[in-house]
């Protein structure tokens, strides 16, 4: 066997990650923007804004969290700020509403997950119940 080709296995896994974390991403801002209200919406204006958006809170994120304390809370909010600008422009939308999807797409995920794992303990003792 080759020695390169685990680093190539590797290489592929990243790239293949990186892409379903985008498309995710894409779908919950997606959703976000329609629990905002935003008309003009599609798949590929959420990706836009994601690969857009990520650079530039990235960005911002970069330089507030160098300051102790008060630097990581003040990154996390102008970093959403920065998102919802990069978004105005791409979904021809308000600011507000921009920054009503990113938050919503920021807390949606962790919503669905606690709500996904509360199911499955209610199924994983409803199976129980009637194992008994």
């Amino acid at each position: 066997m080759n020695p390169i080709l685990p680093f190539f296995a590797v290489v592929a896994l990243v790239g293949a990650v990186a892409l379903l974390w985008l498309f995710v991403s894409a779908a919950f801002l997606l959703w976000g923007a329609r629990l905002a209200g935003i008309e003009r919406r599609s798949f590929g204006r959420a990706v836009g804004t994601i690969l857009l958006g990520g650079v530039a809170w990235g960005l911002v994120r970069a330089v507030f969290t160098t300051a102790p304390h008060v630097g990581t809370g003040l990154g996390l909010l102008f970093g959403f700020c920065v998102s919802a600008a990069v978004m105005t422009p791409i979904f021809d939308t308000t600011f507000g509403k921009a920054l009503a999807a990113n938050i919503l797409a920021w807390l949606l995920p962790p919503l669905l997950a606690v709500g996904l794992a509360l199911l499955g303990f209610a199924m994983f003792g409803a199976f129980f119940l009637f194992l008994v």
